[in-house]
């Protein structure tokens, strides 16, 4: 018995049919992304440390979601958004030649939480748009 091939199956897949359609401009990067639209109807099972993670490497933001307690169906979700400073040179030039990586310095710039799945993806969506034109510091 031969097995359709992987573009039969996809689409036609949970792992795909569940995911959130999502309004992200260009310049995101998403490194995982477990929302699933089932969230909307129960909070029953979700756990990891992350739900969702985006990060914008030009503007300097990322964005992470998390669910805590994990597995608790009395948990809720947690957005954080991130900023990380430019390093700078001796003379108070940015520095881009160093890769962006999120360190001790990154200032948390907006933090929410909710049990709704509706008000999350507002929330997200938002919060992508905004940091995708906000500048945080001059050269």
């Amino acid at each position: 018995m031969s097995l359709p091939p992987f573009e039969d199956l996809y689409p036609r897949s949970k792992a795909y049919l569940e995911l959130p359609p999502l309004r992200i401009p260009t310049g995101w990067t998403i490194g995982w992304n477990a929302l699933d639209i089932g969230m909307a109807a129960s909070l029953d099972g979700i756990g990891g440390s992350s739900v969702f993670t985006a990060t914008h490497v030009q503007r300097r933001f990322n964005i992470d979601i998390a669910f805590r307690p994990e597995f608790d169906p009395e948990g809720a979700f947690h957005l954080e958004v991130k900023y990380q400073p430019w390093p700078r040179s001796e003379r108070g030039r940015r520095r881009k030649d160093v890769p962006f990586a999120l360190g001790m310095d990154a200032e948390t710039v907006h933090e929410f939480e909710t049990r709704s799945y509706a008000a999350l993806i507002a929330e997200l969506e938002h919060w992508i748009a905004r940091c995708t034109v906000w500048t945080r510091e001059g050269d």
